[in-house]
């Protein structure tokens, strides 16, 4: 009795959450929404066996059912996103922007949809050494970030004390780090997320705050109000949740 009764909740509740909803779907005003992104951010969007999948396009296909609009992806470099964005050639960028002031003086954003940042990635032998922020900011070993990123910018403002050691390249950090050339490795969020190696472990609490969004075009007023909306109704109905904790067993939900 108590499976049937879980069955039938479940099928209540997946019948309820895919109605398209009217102020929504007004509010976007879209037979078809395209969606510009570049499939390369596991686990945000990536590419497997020639399909996109990943946590943006999952909730892109909430927000079609939502809207009662056809969701088209559309490959770009990333480079190319927003100039695509600001030609007409696509309705909203979801491919783990961060939101930034140098950015919104190009696109609006939405809220955020998820709270990502620079974490901490240590030997797990180290744990204790480097088990909080203040123990990583106020070390004298080796630290190593990724150039030209946020990180670098935090271990350069945070980590006076640190003996700094750049890479181009996350792999060659990862490596550096296993082979104790390095003693703790600043990298961005969603790679931290995807680490399975016993040897590494990462401080899941996120370094800096840095919150992903999706970006439209500037005075697109209608979609951005529709997708802030689409967001509010799925973190009353708990799929927003569901569909990161797919994707990311060991996020941190906010």
């Amino acid at each position: 009795m108590r499976f049937f009764l879980s069955v039938m909740l479940a099928v209540l509740f997946t019948g309820c959450i895919s109605q398209k909803n009217d102020e929504v779907a007004t509010l976007v005003n879209r037979k078809v929404i395209k969606v510009g992104l570049e499939a390369n951010f596991m686990p945000l969007v990536f590419k497997e066996n020639g399909r996109i999948k990943g946590i943006e396009p999952e909730i892109a296909a909430r927000i079609g059912e939502l809207s009662g609009a056809k969701i088209e992806l559309c490959e770009y470099p990333w480079n190319d996103l927003i100039p695509a964005l600001e030609a007409g050639k696509i309705d909203v960028i979801m491919s783990g922007m961060t939101i930034t002031a140098e950015r919104e003086k190009k696109v609006d954003f939405t809220k955020s949809y998820i709270r990502a940042g620079q974490m901490a990635l240590l030997r797990t032998s180290d744990v204790a050494e480097f088990s909080t922020k203040e123990k990583i900011t106020g070390t004298t070993k080796k630290i190593g970030f990724i150039k030209d990123t946020t990180g670098d910018f935090f271990v350069s403002e945070k980590c006076t004390k640190a003996q700094k050691v750049p890479f181009k390249e996350t792999a060659d950090g990862i490596k550096a780090l296993s082979d104790k050339k390095i003693d703790v490795f600043i990298i961005d969020a969603p790679v931290v997320w995807e680490m399975s190696n016993p040897d590494l472990t990462a401080l899941l609490d996120p370094l800096t705050e840095e919150y992903l969004g999706w970006a439209v075009r500037k005075n697109d007023k209608g979609m951005l109000e529709g997708l802030n909306k689409c967001l509010i109704l799925m973190e009353m109905d708990g799929s927003l949740d569901s569909i990161k904790k797919k994707w990311i067993p060991k996020l941190l939900l906010n």
